[in-house]
C-alpha cells in the first residue's frame, strides 16, 4: 500500500470545502435572490389582495344585484303563476258548467228534435187528409154539376133575398089588413 500523501488529502478536501462553499454561497444568493422575489411578491401580492378585494367587493356588489332583480323577477314570476293557476282553475270550473248546460241543452234538443219528427209526423198526415178531402171535393163537385155553377148561385141568393122581403111584406100588409078590419067592425061596416 502506499502511503497517502496529506497534502493530497487536504487540497483535495479544500477543493471540496471551496466546492461546497462555493455552492453554499451561490445556493445563499439563490436563496436571498428568491427571498428578495418573494418579498416584492408579497408586496406586490398585498397590493394585488387589496386591488383584487376591492374588485371581488365590487363584482360581489354586482352580483347581489343581479340576485336581488332575479329575486324581483322570481316575485313577479310567482305572481303571475298564481294568477295563472286561479284562472285556469276558474275556466276549468267554468267548461264544467258549460258541459252541464251544453248537456242539458244536448237533451232538450233530443226532445225538440223528437216533438219536431211527431210534428212533421202530423203534417204529413194532415197534408194527405187534405189531400183525400180535395179529392173527395172534386169527386163531389163533378157530381153536382150545375149546383156548383157561380151564377146559379147568385141566383139562388138573389131570389132568398127576395123571398125574404116579399114573406116581410107580406107580413106587413097581413098586419094592415087586420087594423083596416077592424077599423071596419069597430064602425059599423060603414066606411
Amino acid at each position: 500500500m502506499k502511503p497517502l500523501n496529506i497534502t493530497y488529502i487536504y487540497d483535495y478536501a479544500n477543493l471540496q470545502v471551496e466546492e461546497v462553499r462555493g455552492s453554499n454561497i451561490s445556493l445563499k444568493n439563490r436563496l436571498a435572490k428568491l427571498e428578495q422575489a418573494l418579498r416584492n411578491k408579497d408586496e406586490l401580492a398585498e397590493n394585488l389582495h387589496v386591488i383584487d378585494f376591492e374588485q371581488l367587493k365590487i363584482e360581489n356588489q354586482q352580483l347581489n344585484e343581479k340576485i336581488e332583480e332575479r329575486n324581483e323577477e322570481l316575485h313577479k314570476l310567482r305572481k303571475k303563476t298564481i294568477v295563472t293557476v286561479q284562472i285556469i282553475t276558474h275556466m276549468r270550473e267554468k267548461v264544467q258548467f258549460v258541459q252541464k248546460e251544453y248537456q242539458i241543452l244536448k237533451e232538450e234538443l233530443a226532445q225538440l228534435d223528437q216533438d219536431l219528427g211527431a210534428q212533421r209526423d202530423l203534417v204529413t198526415k194532415t197534408k194527405h187528409e187534405r189531400d183525400e178531402h180535395r179529392q173527395e171535393y172534386a169527386s163531389l163537385k163533378q157530381q153536382t154539376g150545375i149546383m156548383n155553377s157561380e151564377h146559379l148561385t147568385k141566383d139562388f141568393k138573389d131570389r132568398a133575398e127576395r123571398i125574404k122581403e116579399l114573406k116581410e111584406l107580406i107580413t106587413q100588409l097581413k098586419k094592415r089588413h087586420s087594423q083596416m078590419s077592424q077599423f071596419i067592425k069597430s064602425h059599423g061596416g060603414v066606411i
